[in-house]
């Protein structure tokens, strides 16, 4: 296994958006002559039920703020230039980043209040995402994949507490249900979208550690995993572990922040980094360095392949 220290990168610049920072993205399909990194700032507070979606440049370390009127899980891009998905409260709906404003028709994904979506990611075909319960107790949170074509909602599980990071690839679908502190494995079949039988990779339960999103690695055989550590401990941890053994094969250490909720693999500065985003969510006292960006050196070589761009005309 190696070890990788992390160093601080970037800072937002409220309070707000430093509560729960979330799914980072280097961005496809947005028009900027630097790369771009989209990511989410899931609400401002316990009491602020609103957030936004932020685009940092990653070159000049600017971040663009689009506060939007309710909790935002995740963004996806689409097949139009500067238009994302947001797994918006119940609804995937489209917004427009240079208009500054949500477009086209909401998809109800669901009216119970009791939930709100939360992680979610693009693939062939259409959106794989997830709800949770807001006070983390019941399960009745699901995770869905929302069918572009047809414009058709899929229950793959429904009996989730906090549906968190997703990978679907060919062999199947790595899932993380926050709560069951298990990163697990599922067979899948891609053309009844239906789940099989679970297995777990890896087992957290023994520790104080909540396995929260996740990346997969360049060849798709391991993912990345960001933990949530609700304790007042002096650093966070990320591991890669692999898919088919749950071997550990790397591992990040963020000194001052031990809430870590999402990795993003890109290129930066000419090599293969990983940035985390860590939240502040309920710490009390407040760290210094909680709800900062990191990056830290990795293995890799290359970049993971991006994600599909979504058809936009299930909105419009």
């Amino acid at each position: 296994m190696q070890v990788f220290e992390t160093a601080p990168f970037f800072t937002p610049e409220t309070a707000g958006l430093r509560f729960l920072p979330e799914g980072p993205r280097v961005l496809q399909n947005y028009p900027s002559a630097d790369p771009v990194l989209g990511w989410v700032a899931i609400q401002e507070s316990f009491e602020v039920l609103a957030g936004s979606i932020n685009l940092l440049n990653l070159r000049t370390l600017e971040n663009d703020s689009h506060p939007v009127p309710g909790r935002v899980g995740f963004f996806v891009e689409t097949d139009r230039a500067g238009v994302v998905v947001l797994g918006f409260e119940r609804s995937l709906v489209l917004y427009d980043l240079a208009a500054r404003q949500l477009v086209g028709t909401p998809f109800v994904v669901t009216e119970d209040e009791r939930v709100v979506i939360n992680d979610g990611y693009a693939v062939e075909g259409g959106v794989l995402f997830g709800t949770k319960h807001t006070t983390f107790k019941e399960r009745i949170a699901c995770m869905y994949f929302f069918e572009t074509a047809t414009r058709t909602l899929h229950t793959l599980h429904s009996e989730q507490i906090c549906a968190n990071g997703k990978f679907l690839f060919p062999g199947g679908l790595v899932d993380i249900d926050s709560p069951n502190k298990t990163l697990d494995f599922y067979a899948y079949d891609a053309v009844g979208k239906k789940l099989g039988e679970r297995r777990i990779i890896a087992d957290f339960r023994d520790t104080a550690l909540f396995p929260d999103g996740l990346r997969p690695g360049p060849d798709g055989e391991s993912v990345i995993v960001a933990f949530y550590n609700p304790e007042a401990v002096a650093e966070g941890l990320a591991r890669e572990f692999r898919i088919r053994d749950g071997e550990i094969l790397g591992e990040w250490r963020l000194a001052g922040s031990p809430r870590v909720t999402c990795p993003e693999v890109l290129m930066l500065d000419g090599r293969v980094r990983v940035l985390f985003t860590t939240a502040v969510e309920g710490m009390d006292p407040v760290v210094p360095l909680a709800g900062t960006m990191f990056v830290g050196d990795t293995a890799y070589s290359e970049v993971p392949k991006g994600p599909p761009l979504v058809d936009a005309g299930a909105w419009l």
